[in-house]
């Protein structure tokens, strides 16, 4: 029997919970991830090199890798001296990067050192810069964005271009296609508004959107299930979704997914 073949997409813990899941019940998992970051050493490196922040990414890896050791040493942060902040996964994407001279194909590079179960994808090879309307102003930037206090009303990246081939054609040829956890405008739908990856999703076989616990502060502070629902599909014009996955209990915690 064939493995169906599942796609998450978004970035940040969220995304690493879904594959988490997913891994667990197929072992054809495609995570597909924003680019658009620019905190923490991310925002560093991108700033630095020019390449596409690796920090998600590397998060995603570290979720789907072979064994426990090889992922703890992805997402070892170095403490001291200027290296501080950074993680170690971020330092060998950039690496590899360097030496391919491609960057999709330098995160599948770093996928087989890692014996990843399953493929990581950019959404976009190069690093995009996320916009958005915000109480009716204009708002440069995932991390103002994300703590901007909203509420936030339209999501879009520049420069405007073309989503990863693979990503469209994972998304085309899924079975499932997984929208959050996570953070809903800069991470989910930072993602789906690269280039016709909204269109693709939208055109799923099935789709399901997966809420956090409670709404995220200084993001969708004050969104019921149903705003959560109607700002996806304002993004993603056409989606139909299979399923909402929402928790309808009081969380345990400072602000869980």
């Amino acid at each position: 029997m064939k493995a169906p073949r599942v796609v998450c997409i978004g970035g940040g813990h969220g995304l690493s919970a879904a594959l988490g899941a997913a891994i667990r019940i197929t072992s054809a998992v495609t995570a597909i991830v924003t680019v658009a970051d620019d905190g923490g050493s991310s925002g560093v490196l991108r700033k630095q090199l020019g390449m596409a922040p690796p920090g998600d990414l590397r998060m995603a890896l570290a979720a789907l890798a072979g064994d426990p050791d090889r992922a703890a040493l992805l997402q070892y942060r170095f403490q001291e001296g200027e290296l501080a902040g950074h993680p170690l996964g971020n330092l060998l994407i950039a690496a590899v990067a360097d030496v391919e001279k491609d960057f999709v194909r330098a995160i599948e590079d770093v996928a087989r050192l890692i014996d990843a179960r399953g493929r990581v994808l950019p959404a976009a090879g190069a690093p995009l810069t996320l916009h958005a309307t915000v109480d009716g102003l204009p708002l440069r930037g995932q991390v103002a964005i994300a703590t901007s206090g909203g509420p936030i009303e339209r999501i879009w990246v520049e420069p405007a271009g073309p989503a990863t081939p693979d990503a469209i054609e994972a998304v085309g040829e899924a079975d499932l296609v997984i929208l959050g956890p996570g953070s809903l405008f800069t991470s989910v739908v930072a993602a789906l508004v690269v280039g016709d990856l909204a269109k693709a999703v939208a055109g799923a076989s099935r789709a399901i959107f997966v809420m956090n616990l409670r709404e995220q502060p200084g993001e969708t502070a004050h969104l019921n299930a149903r705003a959560h629902v109607e700002a996806l599909t304002a993004h993603c014009p056409g989606l139909r979704l299979a399923a909402v996955v929402a928790h309808n209990g009081k969380p345990a915690g400072p602000h869980p997914l």
